[in-house]
């Protein structure tokens, strides 16, 4: 039995006929289709339902909506989810944005995060940055819109704006960002015994028999938000800290989420290409390409503080 399927009609022409049932869902609001750049070269169109007493919206993104429009489902269904969508994320009251303008406003509030430099070299293009090993230092400022974190992003038209140099800018962003996201690092036994506990499932990792050396891995994490985690390989005093009581480690990226560190020093059953390998496995099939952060391995040296991609 054929699936019933809709008559194609292109990406643009769907966003045109979304709008405006949403225009007309939504009379009193401006209804605008606009592009939105997500990490890693990701480029995702978005509908803006924007109320004019407010200046911030969240984005539908019509990727998904158009996937369900071609398998079949009615127009008028798609326009109600995205409305739903809408009703469920929207603004609830204006949020008190900083002057961005000013820099002597907002320069305890300046972030950083890291991304990868070769995915992202277009919009790196129209922003002030710094390389690191095969990443790039990028900076934001967060705000906090109806109980969610945004960012947003530091373009060159801010930087030519506040008359500050690259290293001002980073020297703020480092400072702020450990105050600001605080990370913690915890054994994997640890989170797993945890989840065990949290799904109730009854099962209990078995204790490690005697004779079986220790083979520690921990997941470094961002308290307060994850997608700031990746920060955490500039916060120098975590790694330090680390290395002081386990020496040189491994840091294997698992995303933009999550970092996990692992002794170099301890028996291991495997070597660097099978590290490097993992990292490239758990990108393709576990993560969305916006969430990948790389494929690389890297290793941290404790004797020099310097951390470089392991070969």
């Amino acid at each position: 039995m054929e699936t019933n399927r809709n008559v194609a009609v292109s990406f643009e022409e769907f966003v045109s006929v979304m709008q405006g049932r949403l225009q007309a869902r939504y009379p009193d609001c401006k209804v605008r289709a606009v592009p939105v750049d997500k990490n890693n070269g990701i480029h995702l169109t978005g509908i803006v339902i924007m109320p004019e007493e407010q200046n911030v919206a969240p984005n539908i993104y019509m990727e998904n909506f158009y996937g369900e429009y071609l398998a079949g489902r009615q127009i008028e269904d798609v326009a109600a989810d995205a409305a739903r969508l809408y009703e469920e994320h929207k603004i609830q009251e204006e949020p008190i944005l900083p002057d961005v303008a000013d820099f002597e406003a907002i320069k305890d509030l300046i972030c950083f995060r890291l991304i990868n430099m070769e995915r992202n070299r277009e919009v790196l293009k129209s922003m002030p940055h710094r390389q690191f090993l095969d990443l790039a230092v990028t900076y934001y400022i967060p705000v906090t819109v109806t109980g969610s974190t945004g960012r947003i992003a530091v373009t060159d038209s801010h930087f030519c704006m506040w008359g500050v140099d690259e290293e001002t800018l980073y020297r703020h962003a480092v400072e702020n960002t450990r105050r600001i996201l605080p990370v913690e690092l915890r054994s994997m036994e640890e989170v797993a015994r945890e989840i065990l506990s949290e799904e109730n499932s009854g099962i209990e990792l078995p204790e490690k028999p005697d004779g079986v050396p220790d083979f520690p891995m921990y997941i470094l994490r961002c308290v307060k938000e994850a997608q700031a985690t990746a920060a955490a390989f500039l916060y120098e005093s975590v790694l330090r800290e680390f290395a002081d009581r386990h020496g040189d480690f491994y840091i294997l990226p698992s995303s933009v989420f999550e970092v996990m560190l692992l002794p170099a020093a301890n028996p291991s059953p495997w070597d660097s290409a099978y590290y490097r390998s993992m990292v490239r496995e758990v990108n393709r099939t576990q993560r969305l390409t916006e969430e990948v952060l790389s494929d690389s391995a890297y290793l941290y040296h404790a004797g020099t503080g310097k951390i470089e991609i392991f070969p």
